[in-house]
């Protein structure tokens, strides 16, 4: 009986980890993070002049008439619940210091390839498949 209370561990545990990422691949995560963050900074930047305006993104509440369920009398009501909803509005900007920035970006850009290139190259190594 302890041998199958141990065995089901076992199994559990590998059952968990089968989803989670392999070492060089967290590795890897990690070391391109800022080459990512600096190519979506490029991306969102670009998007914004080429709009000539910013757009702010907030959750935004609401209220709705959901369903509820009381133990006691065991039965359903209505009840209200709250959602969130994605709200985007423009901003304006400075196109031509957005164009500035996204010019400093784009200097920027080959350092972090090559940074990333490098630290990618040494998991590689550290962590091999």
């Amino acid at each position: 009986m302890k041998f199958f209370v141990k065995l089901s561990g076992v199994l559990a545990s590998v059952a968990m980890l089968s989803g989670c990422s392999t070492p060089q691949e967290d590795c890897i995560s990690g070391a391109t993070k800022d080459y990512r963050s600096l190519q979506a900074s490029i991306a969102e930047t670009s998007d914004n002049v080429s709009r000539g305006y910013a757009v702010h993104s907030q959750s935004v509440p609401y209220t709705y008439a959901g369903s509820c369920y009381d133990y006691n009398t065991q039965l359903y009501y209505t009840c209200p619940q709250t959602g969130y909803r994605t709200q985007e509005s423009p901003v304006a900007i400075d196109v031509n210091q957005e164009r500035k920035k996204l010019a400093e970006f784009n200097k920027l850009l080959p350092k972090y390839k090559d940074r990333a290139d490098r630290a990618v190259a040494q998991c590689k190594v550290q962590y091999p498949e």
